[in-house]
């Protein structure tokens, strides 16, 4: 038990000021010792030589209602009682020749103060001892129940494994991932590792479920002073599945680079490469015949169709790889000759809504925007079997919306991650949009036709040169 403090004394102290006057029993204990004094008085007086009470009644019965007011109120009690005995006692004390024993009972009464006092004191410290240990045991339950209710409300699943590994408490969250029951089995049938071997701290576990955990371990004393281990799983399932997802894009954007190169290169090789060599080998043949030839206007204006179908072809790949209206008129006029050529291409029909101010933009959220459009568009060209497709583009204050909507066939979003392989699609247009400080929503439903909308802030724009599409981006620049 601890030792008082000055300030606990100081407690006692005023609780000694402060007697107990409110309760019925304290003024019976104060009636007895009036009854006592005045007993004693009197038998002072008519029976002083007496043989029967040659010094009165004995002084030390008052120890009977101090010692009973220490037990029962403490201090402020015994306190009390004691000062108000030594006060009925001062008329027997002042008695004339020794009457009243003013010497024994002197004595008697300062014995009796003492031990009013001493008693009175060491039950208050005794109170208070107790009333810090019932606080604190309250403080404690308090703060058990205040840990029991963060253990459980906590999202990651938390288990205390004891000195063998086996698992003797678990939160709601890792009843959840493990099962009910998950208490009272072992560490390796749960989690795969041997929680005692090593220090798995920091560690990454995959579950058959497919989620995976990153272990933080802490080693705790329990109540008992037993050792325990607190295991913290924190889901990275998402994180993971967010960096395999990004190795997987560049894996697809360095695959589409090479398909570029390679489709650019038959495109140049069968149309553009193979007219300028016949048109080089007829200029040749004109070139070296001494005799003009007889029909030489109509050669010469087959050789220029011959020039313009070339020009043709490579403006059209150019066109492919990066629109010229994009870098000369802006955003708007890019996207309204796109939609326009998408509309005599598929025989779909295409509107386009433009709200806000249409303005300029870093070339970077021009394209970026640009493509995400393309994109939607190829996939409702290739997938829903629309017969209408919608682009909505709305200039903000800070941020540039977009919106791609068509009627046709729709498909449950969740589950399109598991073909999220098969083509860039939607990754590549969700990554687009991230790349520029963005984001990318796909809502979608069999029943209702699917809605891509993106958000670009238009503010503060910088472009992460980090991410792997950049260099796809150089490219297309390029």
């Amino acid at each position: 038990m601890s030792r008082p403090t000055r300030a606990d004394y100081m407690t006692v102290l005023r609780r000694a000021a402060h007697p107990p006057l409110y309760e019925l029993q304290f003024w019976v204990l104060q009636a007895s010792v009036i009854l006592m004094a005045v007993f004693h008085f009197l038998v002072d007086i008519r029976f002083t030589n007496g043989a029967a009470f040659p010094d009165g009644i004995p002084v030390a019965l008052l120890m009977v209602p101090v010692g009973y007011a220490a037990l029962r109120y403490g201090l402020s009690g015994s306190a009390a009682t004691a000062i108000w005995a030594s006060l009925l006692w001062l008329p027997d004390l002042l008695l004339s020749q020794d009457r009243g024993h003013s010497g024994s009972d002197l004595v008697s009464l300062i014995l009796v103060d003492a031990v009013g006092f001493f008693v009175g004191q060491r039950v208050e410290a005794e109170r208070m001892a107790r009333a810090r240990v019932e606080s604190a045991a309250v403080e404690l339950a308090a703060a058990e129940e205040r840990y029991r209710q963060l253990f459980n409300a906590n999202s990651a699943p938390i288990m205390l494994f004891d000195e063998l590994g086996t698992i003797i408490a678990a939160n709601f969250a890792a009843q959840m991932a493990f099962g009910p029951s998950v208490v009272g089995h072992y560490d390796k049938g749960v989690l795969g590792i041997d929680i005692l071997a090593e220090d798995h701290s920091g560690r990454v576990i995959s579950m058959e479920d497919g989620r995976d955990y990153r272990v933080d371990l802490v080693r705790l004393t329990t109540g008992r002073g037993d050792r325990a281990i607190q295991v913290v799983l924190e889901d990275i399932t998402r994180e993971r599945s967010e960096g395999r997802r990004i190795r997987h894009y560049a894996a697809l954007v360095v695959r589409a680079e090479e398909e570029q190169r390679l489709r650019l290169s038959r495109e140049l090789h069968d149309e553009p490469l193979q007219v300028l060599m016949h048109l080089s080998r007829r200029l040749a043949m004109i070139a070296e015949d001494p005799v003009a030839p007889e029909n030489l206007e109509e050669t010469l204006l087959e050789l220029r169709q011959h020039v313009l179908d070339a020009a043709s072809g490579l403006r059209g790949i150019v066109t492919g790889l990066r629109p010229p209206a994009l870098d000369q008129l802006g955003l708007v006029p890019a996207l309204k000759s796109f939609c326009a050529d998408f509309e005599d291409q598929t025989g779909l029909l295409v509107t386009i809504e433009v709200t806000g101010t249409p303005l300029r933009l870093p070339s970077e959220v021009e394209l970026g925007a640009f493509r995400i459009v393309q994109e939607s568009a190829s996939n409702v060209m290739r997938h829903a079997n629309a017969a209408a497709l919608k682009v909505l583009v709305c200039f903000g204050t800070d941020a540039l919306n977009l919106e791609i909507s068509d009627n046709g066939q729709g498909f449950e979003p969740d589950k399109l991650d598991e073909h999220a392989g098969e083509h860039l699609g939607v990754v590549g247009m969700r990554e687009r949009a991230r790349l520029l400080g963005g984001h990318l929503e796909l809502r979608s439903s069999k029943e209702g036709g699917t809605v891509v909308a993106a958000t670009i802030p238009i503010i503060g724009f910088e472009l992460d040169q980090a991410h792997p599409s950049f260099s796809h981006e150089v490219a297309e620049k390029a």
